[in-house]
């Protein structure tokens, strides 16, 4: 068995694609590739893959990951060639490379993910209002559940957020927790933020995993490089 991750972007048109029809295109695209994809076992067997956090419909991923096994070794280069000469510019395979088979599936490691939310024109109340959200003690929002709506705490789950203002556009960068051990997600944080304008757009710039001392990227970038390097002058709100 040979597990490779690839690193795609989900955006245009395709980034409301729900994740139900994403996993059915990377399905079709996989075996129209020839790929010797490994089965699951059972009355109804399935290519065994797993997206990591997948991406609530409507938001941008410039970093989404796919993990899937092969039987048989091929090189990363010739995958993603043959993948990218079957999906849209939309869809576009970033990277592709083996990991190991025996390792944790990428999707049960992740914790966290960093979301870039653009609103234009700038909201006058959005720095208060960030200040405040990083201030409170208890954050709730109402979670719809499969019969009843109920009421979730969000603060423990916002990590930090960070707010630059320009003369065209503000941009709000939010840290919060995802994945297997609970979490948030951007819409629910903005609908404690002012309404009076929608963003413009909500993209997902990476996902990040856990460790000793600091969070990083499935390739190994520690959180404070991946913002120094994004070069948005970034100034935390508290």
């Amino acid at each position: 068995m040979h597990r490779y991750r690839i690193v795609f972007i989900k955006e245009g048109d395709f980034a409301c694609l729900s994740h139900l029809d994403l996993q059915r295109t990377f399905i079709r695209t996989l075996r129209r590739a020839g790929l010797p994809l490994l089965y699951s076992q059972g009355f109804n067997p399935q290519p065994r893959l797993s997206f990591a956090a997948p991406l609530a419909v409507g938001i941008v991923g410039d970093g989404e990951f796919l993990e899937f096994d092969l039987i048989n070794h091929i090189e990363s280069e010739t995958i993603k060639t043959a993948l990218n000469g079957l999906l849209p510019p939309e869809l576009a395979v970033r990277s592709v490379r083996e990991v190991d088979p025996h390792a944790p599936v990428l999707a049960s490691q992740v914790g966290a993910a960093l979301y870039l939310v653009i609103f234009s024109p700038p909201v006058p109340e959005l720095a208060p209002a960030v200040q405040s959200l990083l201030a409170a003690p208890v954050l709730e929002v109402e979670r719809p559940g499969k019969k009843t709506i109920k009421r979730v705490d969000i603060r423990p789950f916002i990590y930090n957020l960070y707010l630059q203002n320009a003369f065209e556009e503000d941009k709000l960068l939010m840290f919060i927790a995802t994945g297997n051990q609970g979490g948030t997600r951007p819409a629910e944080v903005m609908s404690l933020l002012p309404s009076q304008t929608g963003p413009e757009q909500v993209r997902r710039l990476a996902i990040f995993i856990s460790s000793a001392n600091d969070y990083i990227t499935p390739e190994g970038e520690a959180l404070s490089a991946y913002l120094d390097r994004l070069h948005l002058n970034t100034k935390e709100s508290e």
